[in-house]
């Protein structure tokens, strides 16, 4: 007898809403992308797509042929898509205004959850090819946005990344978020990126049991590999502006506060001057987080010298990060708080040392094959660039120690974990 395929509700709202905008493309868009792309994979499995009703429209420009769409929306959601999409690119273009941005953004809100609502009781349907399935389960690689699939009353499985609205006092505001509400809900089984981060959700949430909590580590794709060839690097140095003359240590994150970022750029500019330093200079790619650029270059400390030792490239096309981690002397993310740490294990895949914080779930990423320093500590950051800096064997030997590490982590163990439970759940093993 045949075993019965597993059908998949995958709710792909972040990647719908990175499919419109390239700020949104961080690290836990490029974890559903992975996620999306192993499951369509699986002969075992069935994926249609879904996203929150606002977003339904935007579902035709991620859909493969190896998946399905749920709902393509009608021309109501057509309209509120393309709406909310202006109002995106208002708010951008009106940036230094904040005021007017705030408003903008609860005119965003009230659109999303005017229309979640009307959707859910007068418009979706159950579309007539799933009345007749078996097995199936609704899964959000981040946020839950199944409100109007409940009614079917489908197991529910989701991601949790981190727990950083409840673990930094900065990030409180967050707790208003829609994303958050539905954690708090003894129904939904979830996954955690991390042994550090089940921990922090069991804490936090105990009249959730804790067997409603798997960990699931990521992974990072197999085209995070050394490349070294030089007219390879040659090229992307041109691209984004390096100097082509100049070495360079790597950083790739938001540039959100969280990620302390001024910390240790302030103490590479300390590292360079006491040393210095003339040949290498500080790169950082990824996507601006509100006007905290502004802030970096505010710090005294950093002002000043910030032309001359960092470079700012903003977004990295995927196809040429590889070649940035792989060029770096090193590459450094000594961040506050992490879920998980995608950046520093693919930086170990391409051979990159790397180093990181010595706090929650980045020691499980990187184990013994970086240096790890306290976050907050602008000493022990100057030392870790100066034992990499003037330490070539030790730069090999970590490198190579990532190397061997990484091949730990794939996004095809990462989705045979997540299907392995959800099969079992539903007892189909």
């Amino acid at each position: 007898m045949a075993k019965e395929k597993l059908n998949i509700l995958f709710d792909a709202t972040i990647l719908v809403d990175g499919s419109v905008d390239s700020s949104s493309r961080t690290g836990i868009y490029f974890v559903a992308k992975n996620i999306l792309n192993e499951m369509t994979l699986k002969n075992d499995v069935n994926v249609y797509l879904t996203a929150c009703p606002s977003k339904l429209a935007g579902l035709k420009k991620i859909a493969s042929r190896n998946c399905k769409i749920l709902d393509k929306g009608s021309w109501l959601s057509n309209q509120v898509f393309s709406i909310l999409f202006h109002i995106r690119l208002i708010k951008k273009k009106i940036f230094s205004m904040a005021l007017i941005r705030k408003m903008f953004s609860l005119l965003e809100l009230i659109i999303d959850n005017g229309y979640e609502k009307i959707y859910s009781r007068f418009l979706f349907a159950w579309p007539e090819e799933l009345r007749e399935l078996k097995n199936i389960v609704y899964f959000s690689p981040t946020a839950d946005s199944s409100k109007h699939l409940r009614k079917n009353e489908i197991r529910r499985f989701v991601v949790l990344h981190d727990a950083i609205p409840f673990k930094l006092h900065e990030y409180k505001n967050q707790l208003n978020n829609k994303w958050v509400c539905y954690f708090l809900n003894k129904d939904v089984f979830y996954f955690t990126v991390s042994n550090s981060t089940k921990r922090d959700f069991c804490n936090i949430f105990p009249n959730i049991a804790p067997d409603h909590f798997q960990t699931v580590y990521l992974g990072a794709k197999e085209s995070f590999c050394p490349k070294l060839d030089q007219m390879l690097i040659a090229s992307v140095k041109a691209k984004y502006g390096i100097p082509s003359d100049k070495k360079f240590v790597f950083s790739l994150c938001t540039l959100e506060p969280r990620k302390n970022l001024i910390r240790a750029i302030r103490s590479f500019i300390k590292f360079s001057e006491k040393n210095s330093i003339t040949d290498m200079i500080f790169v950082l790619g990824g996507p601006s987080w509100h006007d905290f650029e502004k802030k970096l270059v505010e710090d005294e400390e950093v002002k000043s010298l910030y032309s001359k030792y960092v470079k700012w490239i903003g977004y990295v096309a995927d196809e040429e990060l590889p070649v940035l981690y792989s060029n770096a002397e090193w590459f450094v993310y000594t961040s506050q708080y992490e879920g998980f740490g995608l950046s520093p294990l693919e930086a170990m895949k391409c051979g990159c040392p790397v180093i990181v914080s010595n706090n929650s779930s980045l020691p499980e990423v990187v184990g013994d094959a970086g240096i790890m320093i306290d976050w907050d500590n602008d000493e022990q950051h100057m030392v870790a660039y100066e034992q990499y800096y003037f330490n070539e064997s030790l730069r090999k030997e970590n490198g190579q120690k990532g190397l061997e590490r990484a091949k730990w982590f794939s996004w095809k163990r990462t989705v045979d974990s997540i299907i392995l439970s959800i099969n079992s759940r539903e007892g189909l093993l």
